[in-house]
C-alpha cells in the first residue's frame, strides 16, 4: 500500500453543466478572446461516455466534471502520443473499484492536505474524502474558463472550486477550498496530476532547501538514479518499485520522448513564514508496472486554519512544449531558466 494509493467509485454520469456566455449551449463551440490568444470552448463532448468540456487553443484540455479531473492536455491534432497525462487503460463509467474500494481514473485532482489527517477527519485512511475525489462536480462556463464545484464534503465543510482555462501553450487551475460549514480545520491545497512514464523527472529546488540533498524519502524503496546539478534534482521512474519523495521545490518538470510537461506554481511567492504539510512543497510518485506504469508530479499550498466564510487557493500552470534538445538536463536547464525563474 502506497502513501495514497488510488479512488473511490463515482456516480457516472451525474453532472449539470451551466453556460453563463450567451453563445455557450450544450453541443456547441465558443471562442473567447483570451489575452493575446483565442480560446476556444467545446461543450457536451462525449469522452469514454462522460460529458467533457474541451478548452483548446495551442494545446487543449479535456475536462470531465463527473470524475472532478482534467483527464487530458495535449496538441490538437497531435493525436494521443502528445498527451502526457496518465489515463487507467480501463477507464469507462464501469470502470470498477480496486481492493480498497478505490478507482484510479488518471488524470488532474485535488486532496486535502495532510493526507495524515484524513483518518481522524474523514473516518479513514484511505481512500480520500469522498466528496474531493469521488463525487461529481457541476461545471459552469466562466468567460474563457471552465469552474467545477463540488459539493460540501460532509468531513471537512469544504467545497472544492477548480478553474480551468488555457492561453497558448499553458493550462492553469485555480483550486480554491471553501470553508462553508462545521469547525475550523487546518488544511492545505494539494494538487495531483498523474503521467506516463517519462525519461526523466526534475526538480527546481530553492536556493537553500530545508532537505538535505533536496528531497526526503517518503517510501521504503528509494528512488530511482537521483542526481543533483546545481538546484535541479532529477530521478528516473522505477518500474519495479513504488517510490516518493518529498521537497521544497515549486517547480516540476516531466520529459518525455518528444514533448516536456512543465508543473509549476503561479503567483506571489508564498511567506517564509508559512508551514507546509510535512514541510513538503512538492511530492513525486513513481508506480512500478506490476501495478500502473504511471508517475505523479503533486504540489501543494501551505497550510492555514479555515472557518466557514474563508477560503484559500493554489494557482498551478501546466506548459506543454516540443522536446528540443536529446539531453535531458539540458532541456530542464533550458525550460527552468525561460518559464521557471531560473537556475543557478
Amino acid at each position: 500500500m502506497r502513501y495514497h494509493p488510488a479512488v473511490l467509485r463515482t456516480a457516472a454520469g451525474l453532472i449539470a453543466i451551466t453556460a453563463l456566455a450567451p453563445a455557450c449551449r450544450h453541443g456547441a463551440t465558443s471562442a473567447v478572446v483570451a489575452r493575446d490568444s483565442v480560446t476556444t470552448i467545446d461543450h457536451n463532448v462525449d469522452f469514454h461516455g462522460w460529458k467533457a468540456l474541451v478548452l483548446r487553443d495551442r494545446v487543449e484540455a479535456v475536462v470531465v466534471p463527473a470524475i472532478g479531473r482534467v483527464v487530458a492536455l495535449r496538441i490538437p491534432g497531435a493525436g494521443a502520443a502528445a498527451d502526457p497525462f496518465w489515463r487507467h487503460p480501463a477507464l469507462a463509467t464501469t470502470q470498477p473499484p480496486d481492493d480498497n474500494g478505490w478507482i484510479n481514473f488518471g488524470g488532474d485532482k485535488a486532496w486535502p492536505a495532510p493526507q495524515s489527517e484524513w483518518e481522524r477527519m474523514a473516518g479513514r485512511g484511505w481512500p480520500p474524502p469522498a466528496t474531493f475525489d469521488a463525487r461529481p462536480y457541476t461545471a459552469t462556463v466562466v468567460g474563457d474558463s471552465v469552474r467545477m464545484e463540488s459539493e460540501v464534503d460532509a468531513s471537512y465543510g469544504i467545497r472544492v472550486r477548480r478553474d480551468v482555462r488555457v492561453s497558448g501553450d499553458e493550462m492553469t487551475i485555480d483550486t480554491t477550498y471553501q470553508k462553508v460549514s462545521g469547525p475550523p480545520v487546518r488544511v492545505a491545497v494539494w494538487t495531483i496530476t498523474q503521467l506516463t512514464s517519462p525519461e526523466r523527472i526534475f526538480l527546481l529546488l530553492p536556493e537553500r532547501s530545508t532537505f538535505p540533498g533536496g528531497r526526503r524519502n517518503v517510501s521504503a524503496a528509494p528512488p530511482a538514479d537521483v542526481a543533483v546539478d546545481g538546484r535541479l534534482l532529477s530521478l528516473a521512474h522505477d518500474h519495479q518499485h513504488k517510490t516518493m519523495i518529498a521537497s521544497d521545490a515549486e517547480a516540476l518538470l516531466w520529459v518525455g520522448k518528444d514533448r516536456v510537461l512543465l508543473v509549476h506554481k503561479l503567483g506571489p511567492p508564498p511567506s517564509p513564514r508559512a508551514e507546509w504539510p510535512g514541510g513538503a512543497h512538492a511530492q513525486i510518485y513513481t508506480s512500478p508496472d506490476s501495478d500502473q506504469p504511471y508517475v505523479e508530479l503533486e504540489l501543494l499550498g501551505p497550510l492555514a486554519e479555515l472557518s466557514p466564510g474563508a477560503q484559500l487557493s493554489l494557482r498551478v500552470g501546466y506548459r506543454l512544449m516540443p522536446r528540443t534538445e536529446a539531453d535531458p538536463l539540458v532541456e530542464a536547464r533550458q525550460v527552468m531558466a525561460r518559464h521557471a525563474g531560473g537556475v543557478d
